[in-house]
């Protein structure tokens, strides 16, 4: 009886538990990559992570880089003569022919839709002479849209020590790429007719998820032994747009399996929340500040951002766990600049004051001391005056004798 006793009251904390569990939302997905984030793609804020920041081998979607460099340079409608240096490149190939002449947007098409390293080296020569200056390039990249943790020495993604990335990194580079439509364009190709000396056919998107996950955009996958499955993912659904990076996975089924574990979760329990322009909010200083532009962050559904004013009226929205999602400047430079001019007016009102205090004070002293002195040169003239009268008085009697 006592045993029976124990496994009711076992059964029923186990009941309990796995309510509590189910109650409290815990419906993060479990994935199989190493390292893996997923960021709103218009706010930035992180709604998924898995060891982002960890150093990773990016493979093939290192070609992200390359091909928003190459479109940017405003040179997609130049001819590119193909080296024997890119026909030898590695791996998969649009098998151009030495020689051959070849649109650089064309080169970008075979780049993106069908991962050709071939097209990223002549890509890479043509936009700075060679590979390695081209690299410099990308890194200088890199630095500029913020993924500190980067390093490529290739425009193809070939594996090599020196060649590192983050998920972190990944989709923020995949962040500003997605914002130039020629690029939105050609990831979400599908398949494109290609014509070359060396080969006719028609491309296929490598990226599966266009054909497979409602909402894809893109972007691109890779894959050599040490970086084993890497995948960026673009999607847009339900007034939400992520990008979902997963990287490391043991197998292709599993990147891809992992990214749509990731979306779901995303469009299930996130949404945009919005400050309208207008919108008043209170500063330490007791004022209240107008928001001059609509402020937008993304959080759990239902759940309120947190605002915090700083002292300097640095406005700062965050969610439930403290982690930062936006800064903005409540009052601009000039506000203070205002503020600080009054105090330097008062002070100066003071100062002058102050002056004018010293001015007439030395004023009365000079005064005084003229009166003092024109007193004994008066005193002088009469005494002077008196020893003169004196001395003619005595000059007189002895002329009476």
């Amino acid at each position: 009886m006592k045993k029976l006793s124990l496994i009711l009251v076992f059964s029923l904390v186990l009941l309990v538990n796995t309510q509590f569990v189910q109650a409290t939302g815990e419906n993060t997905p479990e994935i199989k990559s190493e390292s893996a984030v997923m960021i709103d793609a218009k706010t930035g804020d992180i709604l998924y992570q898995k060891n982002s920041s960890e150093q990773m081998y990016p493979a093939s979607i290192t070609k992200i880089v390359t091909g928003i460099l190459a479109i940017e340079s405003g040179k997609l409608d130049d001819t590119v003569v193909v080296s024997s240096d890119a026909v030898r490149a590695e791996g998969t190939r649009v098998y151009l022919m030495e020689d051959e002449q070849v649109p650089l947007k064309k080169l970008v098409q075979g780049l993106l839709i069908n991962s050709g390293n071939d097209a990223a080296v002549a890509i890479a020569e043509y936009m700075a002479g060679d590979v390695d200056s081209f690299a410099d390039q990308m890194n200088a990249f890199a630095k500029k849209v913020g993924a500190d943790n980067t390093h490529f020495v290739n425009p193809n993604g070939l594996f090599d020590e020196k060649h590192y990335t983050t998920a972190e990194d990944m989709a923020k580079i995949t962040q500003y790429a997605m914002q130039n439509e020629e690029f939105r364009e050609i990831v979400s190709t599908k398949e494109l007719p290609w014509i070359g000396e060396g080969w006719e056919t028609t491309l296929r998107n490598h990226h599966q998820l266009l054909w497979d996950y409602p909402g894809t955009i893109g972007v691109k996958n890779g894959y050599v032994d040490e970086s084993k499955h890497t995948l960026v993912t673009a999607v847009s659904r339900d007034n939400l747009d992520v990008i979902i990076v997963t990287m490391k996975a043991p197998t292709s089924r599993a990147a891809y399996w992992d990214t749509m574990a990731l979306g779901d979760y995303g469009f299930a329990n996130f949404e945009r929340q919005t400050l309208s322009a207008g919108t008043k909010i209170e500063a330490l200083n007791g004022k209240t500040y107008p928001l001059k532009e609509d402020l937008t962050v993304t959080l759990p559904k239902g759940e309120e951002p947190i605002q915090e004013v700083s002292s300097d009226g640095e406005l700062q929205l965050k969610d439930a766990s403290g982690n930062k999602l936006l800064t903005h400047t409540l009052f601009k430079e000039k506000e203070k600049e205002k503020e600080a001019s009054v105090t330097f007016d008062n002070d100066s009102a003071e100062k002058d004051a102050t002056f004018m205090q010293s001015v007439v004070k030395t004023g009365i002293f000079l005064y005084s001391g003229l009166l003092l002195l024109l007193a004994f040169l008066v005193i002088l003239r009469m005494r002077s005056q008196r020893q003169k009268h004196k001395k003619m008085r005595h000059v007189a009697r002895s002329y009476v004798k």
